[in-house]
């Protein structure tokens, strides 16, 4: 469509390109010329790059116009101008031209993308010798990853400058890979890899648009407002240390994070509209391990006391969070614990192979040498230890306590033998490891085991999807999954707009683990568990279901006056 008035008025950066066959943008004043001026589009580069961006465009939205613009390209391209600001031409200019060895390069009147590629240290020959690889198709929500289908992310082998300016285009998203599914599946380690390069890692992060409103951070992608946009562009610079400090300045335990949250920053990443979101989760992680690797993690004891004693019940990730927040001020904190080790949901609700128990074993020690007192196997409300006696001995009592009461399926045969409850059969599962250690044999001891059984875990998400991996481990003869709900669509639906997380179909490491031991994927949807059934000795021998289908209802609207 035509551009309004005063277009470009304070544009102080960035290169705008208009289709004005009619050759009315700048004849009849539409734009403010103050800071920029209008060129038409000469260069046969800077032409190819505007036909692929519009051939992107047309790809991805299907508009006439566009399609219109390409069949009659040497034509159209006539009618294009290019709007840039003048001291940004200007500051480009002398960025490409100060290294002697890119003097040769330029041409007397530098492109749009030639001056930008200068700019992120990339010359004109070695754009056309393939800096990156251009990503054109969005890989499906609903196919393995790259990762966890292959075994391995090959990392770039170019060791050509990156352009950053144009990174979200021209390099494909490239996830930290699982390792292969038939590696892991005979241990209990970690599903992760050992990530990529740090060549490859700030591939990643040239991904980042750097946007001007960076919906990652926002209420809808980050919980606790990362400074995502900073981090990656610092990694990209190679600061990996500054990096950290603006990481650790809105996260507690970015270790934990970068392993385990669903990431719904990616969901709302800018650059995920159109392509693949930033590798946000993986970077994160990588900022951590980095500073524990090099010594820059340490502990930071507070220099002055308050003489305030607080308590806190619960040692999971609020628990912990909070501890570490109000040591730092100064007050002196100790955090009590149910179970035999500090970390709650950390240690015993996600297995060892999310996330590594000597992960969270390392933040705990530090948060000791910090001055942070850890009393366990103290059950708040059971004996002399009462919520009063707390109150009466500290200036403040903090309750950090997860839900451990799980939500029963309230059906007939509910209460037989072999009905276990998600919570239970993890926990179990990591306190026999702990005990026993990590090798091939497994758990031993006093646990629930799944080993020749044939089990129905009942419920999808993330909780589904650990006890599925935990029970092919056992050694289980056949899995399945029943999931209430319909199977997700492959790609965001009208109901599920961006920048909202993402309810699509996605294939997590259990279910991958399921195709490559069962043959078949576990998940089963839109199935109601009505009874459990059981045998003569009161064990659950079979389950009965029905077949459910979902109507979304138009709701009568009423009018509010």
């Amino acid at each position: 469509g035509k551009t309004g008035i005063n277009f470009a008025a304070g544009m102080s950066g960035g290169i705008a390109y208009i289709y004005d066959p009619q050759d009315s943008f700048s004849q009849k004043g539409r734009c403010n010329l103050g800071l920029v001026e209008i060129e038409p589009v000469q260069d046969q580069q800077e032409g190819d790059s505007l036909r692929d961006m519009i051939e992107q465009h047309l790809e991805a939205t299907g508009f006439l116009v566009a399609k219109g613009v390409l069949d009659a390209w040497s034509k159209s391209l006539l009618a294009f101008k290019r709007v840039m600001p003048v001291d940004y031409k200007r500051y480009l200019l002398e960025q490409a031209s100060s290294p002697p060895a890119r003097m040769t390069a330029m041409t007397s009147q530098p492109t749009s993308a030639d001056m930008e590629d200068m700019v992120a240290g990339v010359s004109s020959d070695s754009k056309l010798q393939g800096v990156g690889s251009k990503s054109t198709r969005r890989s499906k929500p609903g196919q393995l990853s790259k990762a966890d289908a292959s075994g391995s992310s090959k990392d770039s082998s170019s060791k050509l400058p990156l352009n950053k300016l144009r990174g979200f285009i021209e390099y494909e998203r490239n996830p930290d890979a699982y390792r292969k599914v038939e590696d892991r599946l005979q241990d209990w380690g970690e599903v992760n890899g050992d990530g990529h390069t740090a060549d490859e890692r700030k591939r990643q992060a040239a991904r980042c648009m750097d946007c001007g409103t960076p919906f990652c951070q926002t209420y809808t992608g980050c919980p606790i407002s990362n400074l995502i946009p900073e981090f990656n562009e610092l990694v990209f610079r190679d600061q990996w240390k500054a990096a950290l400090e603006r990481l650790l300045s809105t996260n507690n335990f970015p270790e934990f994070t970068g392993r385990v949250c669903p990431a719904p920053c990616e969901g709302g990443c800018v650059a995920g509209l159109v392509e693949d979101p930033v590798t946000i989760k993986n970077i994160e992680y990588a900022i951590i391990e980095r500073g524990f690797k090099e010594g820059w993690v340490v502990p930071r004891v507070p220099q002055e006391r308050t003489g305030k004693q607080v308590k806190i019940v619960g040692s999971g990730p609020a628990g912990l969070a909070a501890a570490d927040q109000l040591n730092q001020m100064g007050h002196s904190v100790t955090v009590f614990e149910r179970a035999d080790r500090p970390g709650g949901l950390l240690m015993y609700g996600i297995p060892n192979m999310k996330l590594a128990k000597d992960k969270v074993d390392r933040r705990v020690q530090l948060l000791m040498a910090e001055g942070i007192r850890f009393e366990c196997k103290a059950n708040v409300g059971q004996g002399a230890l009462t919520l009063g006696s707390l109150c009466a001995s500290s200036d403040a009592v903090l309750l950090a306590t997860g839900a451990t009461v799980p939500r029963k399926l309230e059906v007939p045969g509910h209460g037989l033998e072999g009905v276990h409850m998600a919570m239970d059969f993890l926990k179990q599962n990591t306190q026999a490891l702990l005990r026993t250690g990590w090798g091939c044999a497994g758990p031993t001891g006093d646990f629930i085991s799944a080993k020749g059984a044939n089990v129905v875990v009942i419920g999808g998400g993330d909780t589904g999807t650990d006890c599925i991996a935990t029970s092919i481990r056992h050694g289980c003869n056949s899995i399945v999954n029943l999931e209430l709900l319909p199977e997700p669509p492959v790609e965001r639906d009208g109901s599920n707009p961006w920048p909202e997380w993402p309810r699509v179909y996605r294939v997590d490491y259990g279910h991958h683990e399921g195709r490559h031991t069962f043959g078949e994927d576990p998940r089963q949807f839109c199935v109601m568990t009505k009874k459990f059934i059981g045998d003569a000795m009161g064990r659950v021998c079979g389950i009965e279901t029905v077949a459910v289908s979902y109507t979304h209802l138009t709701l009568p609207t009423k009018r509010i006056v």
